[in-house]
């Protein structure tokens, strides 16, 4: 009889170890599928990475001292900078101010509520249905 119990727990052992391994065996093989993949993926990406830097290297922003440049230029260079730097400002307050004016309460009460009005309207003219 004992016999029987331990050739059964034997077998019911080796059953479950072939499918322990075959999990662990095709649980490796995505891993490494997927790692593939990921290298394929990492050696596109540097390329663009340094077709990139490659493009930044070509149109690098001149940072040579300035000590010995015309006062002149360099006055004109910062008026420039500083006439950019309004606009973009001025285009940001506008966008801001939009969104502001979009946020206001009353403007956003009777937009919901045109909008529950023209929901109700819809529902009022949809026939019931018949069970």
């Amino acid at each position: 009889m004992w016999g029987w119990i331990w050739a059964v727990l034997v077998v019911a052992t080796l059953v479950g170890a072939f499918f322990l391994g075959r999990h662990l065996w095709r649980a490796g093989m995505r891993a490494l599928r997927e790692a593939s993949r990921a290298g394929e993926v990492l050696g596109s990406s540097a390329d663009r990475i340094a077709a990139a830097v490659a493009e930044a290297e070509a149109h690098r922003v001149d940072t040579s001292p300035t000590l010995f440049d015309d006062p002149v230029v360099l006055r004109e260079r910062v008026a420039e900078r500083r006439r950019l730097k309004a606009e973009r400002a001025a285009v940001r307050r506008e966008r801001q101010a939009t969104t502001w004016r979009r946020w206001d309460s009353e403007s956003w009460l009777a937009a919901r509520t045109a909008d529950k009005a023209a929901h109700a309207g819809l529902r009022s003219r949809t026939p019931a249905r018949r069970r």
